[in-house]
């Protein structure tokens, strides 16, 4: 049998197997609690019966670990398979920069809620300023999306370049540390 058939067929005949079991309808109205099973609802001998893992909420962001500053509103953490790397180390290159180390992060919100999506842009940057970082609008020439918006951010020597890209029931924030572009040979 196919490696990939066996998790398939054990599935299909757990769930198959559900209305037989010692929790059913028909076993509880007999007033018996062994009817309906032949064992009482008990896993057979040497058996277990399937746990079900425990469904964990999503994990929020507290704060931004490149930026040392708070989300007021907590985003997820977003993976990348490399579109965002790229995207940003465009828009940095357009900055004769280069992108370091990088974060994404990912807001839900009701559709076309605006005032939502307004305000967690706001405390965003809010939480920014307050962390002590001077933040600027940027325009890049990569970016072409007008709903999108760059910034740079600076802080002693450090500089950041962030992306927000409002969407209409989700917000987008790439971040990442930058660097000068070194010098191309010419």
């Amino acid at each position: 049998m196919r490696g990939w058939m066996r998790p398939l067929i054990l599935s299909a005949l757990i769930l198959g197997a559900a209305p037989f079991t010692a929790g059913s309808a028909l076993a509880q109205g007999t007033g018996n609690p062994n009817a309906g099973s032949q064992n009482g609802g008990k896993p057979a001998a040497g058996k277990e019966a399937p746990k079900e893992a425990p469904k964990e909420a999503p994990k929020t962001a507290a704060g931004s670990a490149i930026a040392q500053a708070p989300f007021a509103v907590q985003p997820f953490p977003l993976q990348d398979d490399g579109t965002y790397k790229e995207f940003l180390g465009a828009a940095a290159a357009d900055l004769n920069r280069r992108c370091t180390k990088q974060e994404n992060y990912g807001w839900e919100f009701k559709k076309d809620d605006d005032a939502r999506r307004d305000q967690i842009l706001e405390s965003t940057l809010g939480g920014f300023r307050k962390a002590g970082w001077k933040l600027g609008e940027v325009k890049v020439r990569s970016i072409r999306d007008p709903g999108t918006t760059a910034y740079t951010a600076e802080k002693a020597k450090q500089r950041l370049l962030a992306v927000w890209t409002p969407m209409e029931n989700a917000a987008i924030l790439l971040l990442c540390e930058t660097e000068a572009a070194p010098a191309t040979k010419k």
